[in-house]
């Protein structure tokens, strides 16, 4: 069902003061959504059956500390399968960003500025839907 005139003037809106509040965001979201890389999967999976293995030989030997390794490295496993690669500290990336020169880590001027949070725009919004 495509959109009303209305809405899609809305979306457009969105689109516009997420790419000029937050440019590096807006250029991923144009993007589309980022897929993960075969070989993390595989090697997730790899590691999946490794921990199955030894949790069966933990439960073949009547040793319980080697089906809870078994365990771990399955959990391990599917957790690298799953997760997304970090593409670095948020602090850093903040810093380097700001110019100013200051220390990596720390909050910029700019960042200690107090911005109202997504519910309190929301809910202003919703309060003055009928005005647009």
């Amino acid at each position: 069902m495509p959109l009303s005139e209305y809405e899609q003037r809305v979306l457009d809106q969105l689109e516009q003061q997420l790419a000029s509040e937050d440019p590096k965001l807006g250029s991923r979201m144009a993007a589309g959504p980022v897929s993960p890389r075969r070989g993390r999967i595989a090697l997730g999976i790899g590691i999946v059956v490794v921990g199955l293995a030894v949790m069966l030989l933990g439960i073949t030997i009547p040793q319980l500390w080697v089906s809870i390794a078994g365990f771990l490295i399955m959990f391990a496993g599917a957790y690298l399968a799953f997760s997304s690669p970090q593409r670095g500290l948020a602090g850093a990336d903040d810093a380097s960003d700001a110019g100013d020169g200051g220390e990596p880590g720390r909050p910029t001027k700019a960042a200690k500025t107090k911005r109202p949070s997504l519910t309190e725009r929301l809910e202003r919004r919703w309060e003055h839907r009928r005005d647009y």
